[in-house]
């Protein structure tokens, strides 16, 4: 619980500093506390849970909620309420099944079918597993019935006891490799996501990976990992979670399908914190989830010749001591995030090793002895910030196929040694003759996925880049190409394009992102969006069909923008820094289009328009029957100084709109069609006196913000947006807000109005907002801003207010107290520090708000000292203070554990 409330391990080896560090978390506010997957039936331990728990405290209502599949469980608990899970009907239960098996209600295999369905005992993940199975032999009956009456379905169904339809799932998996590599999975811990390509090359490090000989297709063993990932996921062993960025798939496994992995593997894998494991096995691999697991570890097997067995050493979030050294015949090692910020120099005793996992650690240098573990496949430096560099020696790799990292880093020559290499990391050049050069790029025919180049202002010349060749590595699907920021342009500029010019991609390129290009015009391949796929004579240009992904940032010597409407599968399109003044035709399709109609953007769901300082007009084809972003669903525009107007694209389907510093807008043609937006954030125009009427109609709006409008004086009514939630108003000419302004908004939650030193008053009708959890209402120089009745707002969690906004402080101190969740309190406004003190001098309402746990003070910079009172508030976690000009004053506040000064 300590671990979920503060994201912090620490020392939880103490009881009463656990409790007080949750009563510090809990005290005051209602918690849900959820224990899955429960077998422990002793009765002293569910008492001792019980009675730590009420010393913690905790508002009424707080509830525990606990599954488990031991029906015991529930009386040693003493719980109050039993909900049993009865699982499927017998007719849901072959309704799923037969859509899994794809089997009609005249099949002659209907009657074995409903026999095993039965079996499954209404489990749904029992089914969909045996479903599959049942479904890959084809409805061949004779393998069914031998699935009927298999002796596996007898097995016991207690505390670490599979599902029978899991284990036969698994063992009619086709071949042993293929069993392997389901068993490795264990080695992650249990919902942890896992990321398919780390997946296949720690499946390639134990050597599970093996193309048959009879295969005549031109495979590599990560093609084989990637049939395999497919039969797992056929299988439901595995499950496809949310797509990452950039396109790399990740993984999940299901709780039930873990516990079948730490099964099948019992006899080879040992996960230290896994009850129930025999711990004098002879294990080739071991996963740590502590530092205690470690400690037990050598206390019991001291000697350095218990570890040759070992395959695989994984430690993750697990602070190690190096004795993992001595493990000489080690084939996997992971040391992810386990603070280490040196690697010992005697990892070159490893030799076996292929898979050597450093990410997430403040490592600042490899040694150098690291360039000696000659079979080393894969290298993992995923977030090493502070490494700036890879190995000098590194090409004696020569096995190497994948080095992972997400931060630039400089590399020696010699990177065209490394034939192997897969993945290539992310690559900075630099000006130096012994570092590496675009044009060893042309040796590493295999790469595959992702190519990241940074500071290509260090290529020499167009001949250099062209002989990097990227357009015959037609595996590598993501190509990001980045100029350093500031340089000096000179003549820099010609150089740009030609670099440009000679990296081209394949056709088959999905995503394409450059960054500070300085040319004044895009090479010719990306204003058509076309490539020219050999450079012999007479080579064949296609066009970038499957780009989904496009950034161009930071160009700010373009003039032109490339025609990319017609590119059919573009999701997300990224542009900033052009010194374009007109986005016109050219745009959207080809300068001739001839007598057909413009279709532009088909697919496109994203558009981000950035910073174009010179950017005045903005056109759209205007044939009747011209369809312009149809699938558009978020539009950003920003930082357009000179822009007038934004068109009325052909986009019904947008949602989130923003309007971001754009002080020459005249008019908002784009909100006449726009009615299905759920978001509408609108800064920082400076010409608007007035809101579109248009913005009654939209009846989904949940968000809008409208902040800094130089002229804008009235709002219209709101009250047709039913599903407004969070409303945010900053205009310093805003005079008046209609009185019906809140009428009808009983879903609004978050209402922040600041910064309108004009305003007269907030409507009375704010008192129909009765679902407000955040009112800020500050900077605003009117007189009973809050309403002195604050008990229609019982759901209010955050309050901020101006000190001289209110008639009377202490009747408003005292009708907080109405607000029995309020968590934030902020205060603005304090003149002197004698008004400072009166607000303080009686601490009795601010002790008798039990939930408050963050106060902001909002002063001037006269004031130079807090009143000691403050002292008494214990409960408060943080205390932000804005505008104090001398802070020495607050060295006394130690029972602050979070202070923000600004």
């Amino acid at each position: 619980m300590v671990e979920a409330l503060t994201s912090n391990k620490g020392d939880l080896s103490n009881k009463d500093g656990i409790l007080r560090k949750l009563e510090e978390k809990l005290k005051g506010k209602k918690f849900f506390l959820v224990l899955d997957d429960v077998w422990n039936e002793d009765q002293e331990l569910w008492d001792s849970l019980r009675e730590s728990l009420h010393k913690v405290g905790g508002l009424p209502g707080s509830v525990i909620l606990i599954t488990t599949r031991n029906k015991e469980v529930p009386n040693a608990a003493r719980a109050v309420y039993i909900h049993g899970l009865e699982g499927l009907t017998p007719d849901e239960s072959w309704d799923l099944f037969k859509h899994k098996v794809f089997l009609n209600d005249v099949s002659d295999l209907e009657e074995i079918g409903r026999r095993i369905v039965n079996k499954c005992k209404g489990v749904p993940l029992a089914i969909n597993v045996i479903g599959c199975l049942l479904k890959s032999k084809q409805h061949s009956r004779r393998e069914w019935e031998a699935i009927e009456t298999s002796e596996l379905w007898e097995l016991p169904q207690g505390r670490n006891q599979i599902l029978p339809s899991l284990l036969l799932s698994f063992n009619h998996l086709p071949s042993p490799s293929l069993k392997q590599c389901f068993a490795f999975c264990a080695i992650f811990p249990k919902d942890r996501v896992i990321e398919k390509d780390i997946l296949i090359a720690l499946w390639l490090a134990q050597g599970f990976l093996h193309i048959p000989s009879s295969e005549t297709r031109k495979l590599t063993e990560e093609d084989i990992g990637d049939e395999i990932c497919g039969v797992l996921l056929n299988n439901l062993f595995l499950q496809e979670d949310e797509i990452k960025k950039g396109g790399t798939l990740r993984y999940k496994m299901h709780d039930l399908v873990h516990d079948l992995a730490v099964y099948v593997s019992r006899d080879l894998l040992l996960i230290r914190d896994v009850k129930g494991q025999r711990k004098d096995g002879d294990y080739r691999h071991l996963v740590f989830t502590s530092e205690k697991d470690e400690q037990e570890l050598l206390s019991e097997s001291p000697e350095a010749k218990t570890f040759r067995k070992l395959r695989t050493i994984s430690f993750e979030g697990v602070n190690s001591r190096s004795w993992w050294i001595h493990a000489l015949y080690l084939r996997t090692l992971v040391l992810r995030s386990t603070e280490l910020s040196e690697v010992p120099s005697a990892i070159e005793l490893l030799k076996h090793l292929r898979f050597l996992d450093l990410s997430y650690n403040p490592i600042r240098m490899l040694p150098d002895s690291i360039c000696k573990l000659y079979h080393l496949e894969t290298l993992g430096l995923l977030d090493c910030k502070w490494l700036p560099k890879l190995p000098a020696k590194l090409d004696r790799l020569v096995n190497l196929r994948h080095i992972m990292t997400t931060t630039p880093m400089y590399a020696s020559k010699g990177l065209a040694e490394l034939k192997n290499l897969q993945t290539l990391p992310h690559l900075a050049l630099d000006d130096g003759v012994q570092g590496w050069t675009i044009d060893e790029l042309g040796c590493l025919h295999e790469l595959r996925g992702e190519i990241c180049i940074h500071r290509l202002e260090h290529v020499q010349n167009r001949e250099q880049a062209d002989k990097a060749a990227l357009n015959r590595n037609d595996k590598v699907i993501k190509l990001t190409l980045t100029w350093a920021q500031n340089r000096e342009e000179t003549s820099q500029g010609n150089s740009d394009e030609d670099v440009l010019d000679g990296l081209q991609p394949h056709a088959g390129i999905t995503w394409l992102e450059l960054k500070n290009f300085y040319g004044k015009t895009f090479p010719s391949w990306l204003m058509n969006m076309t490539v020219v796929t050999s450079k012999l004579i007479g080579g064949n240009p296609k066009a970038l069909t499957n780009l989904t992904m496009l950034k161009l940032l930071n160009c700010k010597n373009c003039r032109t923008l490339p025609t990319l409407g017609h590119l059919p599968f573009l999701k997300t399109l990224r542009l900033s820094m052009f010194d374009v003044e007109t986005i016109g035709i050219e745009f959207y399709a080809s300068s001739n289009p001839g007598n057909g109609s413009v279709k532009a953007f088909q697919s496109l769901r994203k558009l981000v328009i950035s910073s174009f300082p010179r950017l005045t007009t903005w056109i759209v084809p205007s044939q009747e029957d011209a369809s312009v972003c149809p699938c558009l669903v978020r539009l950003q525009v920003q930082d357009c100084p000179e822009l007038k107007s934004i068109p009325a694209l052909d986009c019904e389907s947008l949602t989130h709109l923003e309007l971001h510093k754009l002080s020459s807008l005249e008019f908002l043609d784009i909100l006449k069609v726009c009615t299905g937006l759920t978001m509408l954030h609108m800064c920082g125009m400076s010409l608007l006196t007035c809101l579109p009427a248009e913005l009654a109609n939209y009846r989904n709006l949940q968000r809008l913000d409208i902040e800094t409008f130089e002229k804008l004086v009235s709002l219209p009514s709101l009250q047709s947006l039913r599903s407004l939630q969070a409303l945010r108003i900053n205009s310093h000419a805003l005079t008046i807000l209609p009185d019906d302004l809140f009428h009808g908004l009983s879903s609004l939650q978050e209402l922040t109005i600041y910064n309108c030193e004009d305003l007269e008053r907030i409507p009375t009708s704010l008192i129909q907002c009765t679902s407000l959890k955040k009112l800020w209402i500050f900077y605003c120089e009117m007189d009973n801003a809050i309403p002195a009745d604050l008990s229609m707002f019982r759901r209010l969690s955050d309050l901020v207010f101006s000190s001289y906004s209110v008639t009377s402080l202490r009747s408003m101190l005292e009708a907080l107290e109405q607000l029995p969740l309020l968590r934030v309190l902020g205060i603005e406004g304090f003149r002197d520090e004698q008004q400072l003190g009166e607000y303080f001098s009686d601490m009795t309402p601010f002790l008798r708000l039990h939930s408050l746990k963050e106060l902001r003070l909002l002063g001037w910079s006269e004031i130079r000292s807090l009143p000691e009172q403050l002292g008494l508030l214990t409960r408060i976690t943080s205390l932000y203070i804005w505008f104090f000009e001398d802070c020495s004053f607050l060295l006394g506040l130690l029972w602050v554990n979070l202070m923000v000064i600004m």
